[in-house]
């Protein structure tokens, strides 16, 4: 597997900063090691605590809020285009997962530059993509809070498109109620509120950022038809989509 270094940085992120939204040329990995925040990566947030990594495509917006002094590893790196493709989204590292170590063996390199070390570089790229490949491999032996990232992770990528909570659960091998219970546990919304709420951000988005019809934009974001979006958007936000659009236009 092709690949090509670009950048490595590890700091220290204190409490309450902020970094704001930005993007690059090249795919990012940055890597939680220790500490508690948020991540928005284009219209997905995501909690990254300790042992998380999110992979960032090429020009996708992204930003980190931090709750906690949190330990980061950030490097960026090209690919070849063709058959293969990373999923963007947050991952949880596993004990015996090469990740970590293949980062701080980069770091190993830049800091001692010794003969070729350019070249390592690229290869140790060209094993962490590997890797990261290997990790869209879901396996049902993986531990519970490995399949809820699953679950979110899957939720996000197809919020438009019609979802049942009782496949997603069978997906992840839970009941529907205990996948409920621990999806609401950990995110502090039930699989279908996190639905609803991932729909209403797509759709605010759209009101105020294009001129997509009502009933485009209920599509969109992936409810069934224009009277349940109507119905649902005036009961989250007090007011009907099109006075929510002329609100934002005033």
């Amino acid at each position: 597997m092709n690949g090509q270094f670009s950048f490595l940085l590890q700091t220290t992120r204190e409490q309450h900063a902020c970094i704001a939204p930005h993007q690059h040329q090249c795919y990012e990995l940055v890597y939680y090691r220790e500490g508690l925040g948020t991540t928005r990566v284009g219209d997905v947030t995501y909690q990254f605590h300790d042992s998380t990594f999110t992979v960032i495509k090429p020009h996708t917006r992204h930003d980190e809020r931090h709750e906690f002094d949190t330990n980061v590893i950030c490097i960026g790196f090209q690919m070849n285009a063709g058959t293969y493709a990373l999923r963007e989204g947050l991952y949880l590292d596993q004990l015996d997962s090469p990740i970590l170590p293949l980062l701080q063996a980069m770091r190993m390199e830049m800091q001692h530059k010794r003969s070729y070390y350019a070249a390592k570089l690229n290869h140790l790229v060209g094993e962490l993509i590997i890797e990261l490949l290997r990790y869209d491999t879901f396996s049902s032996t993986n531990p519970t809070i490995d399949k809820l990232i699953y679950a979110k992770n899957y939720i996000d990528e197809n919020v438009s498109h019609p979802i049942s909570v009782e496949t997603l659960a069978e997906l992840v091998g839970y009941s529907y109620d205990r996948f409920r219970h621990l999806f609401k546990e950990t995110y502090g919304l039930s699989p279908m509120n996190y639905v609803m709420s991932k729909r209403f951000e797509i759709a605010k988005r759209l009101l105020l950022q294009t001129n997509l019809s009502i009933s485009a934009v209920g599509g969109e974001s992936g409810f069934a038809n224009d009277a349940q979006f109507c119905s649902l958007f005036k009961k989250e936000m007090g007011m009907t989509p099109r006075h929510f659009r002329l609100s934002g236009e005033s």
